[in-house]
């Protein structure tokens, strides 16, 4: 895992991703697949709870954690659909309304990668 400092990963803020192509997709270079983004809500108690298991890949303890619907605390990530590229960053809801990156973004490839996106898929937020 890497981390990078003071970006935006909602803004593709990293060296490995580039546009392409008709549309200008996003698309992660080392094997030039399409990126793609999804959000996930967590209440704000669990911010240093999820930053600690992003930290130490215990992406398993991620169902622990209270997933729901528009909480304060987003967790933004990029990912190709061979989910052998992973990046997230976890955000927090600010007084003038919007998101704002809190945490480094880390950077997983391989099987740390498959690793946190199948531990994502299976979280069921809360409505």
């Amino acid at each position: 895992m890497e981390t990078t400092n003071n970006k935006n990963l909602k803004n593709h803020e990293l060296p490995e991703l580039e546009r392409k192509g008709f549309f200008r997709r996003w698309h992660y270079m080392p094997t030039q697949m399409p990126v793609h983004k999804k959000e996930y809500y967590f209440v704000a108690d669990d911010f240093d709870d999820l930053k600690d298991l992003l930290e130490k890949h215990r992406f398993n303890d991620l169902k622990g954690l209270h997933c729901k619907v528009l909480n304060p605390i987003e967790l933004v990530v990029l990912n190709t659909k061979d989910r052998q590229f992973a990046a997230a960053q976890i955000c927090r809801y600010s007084e003038d309304y919007d998101f704002k990156p809190k945490s480094d973004i880390y950077v997983y490839k391989g099987t740390d990668a498959e690793a946190l996106l199948s531990a994502l898929k299976e979280l069921n937020p809360e409505g």
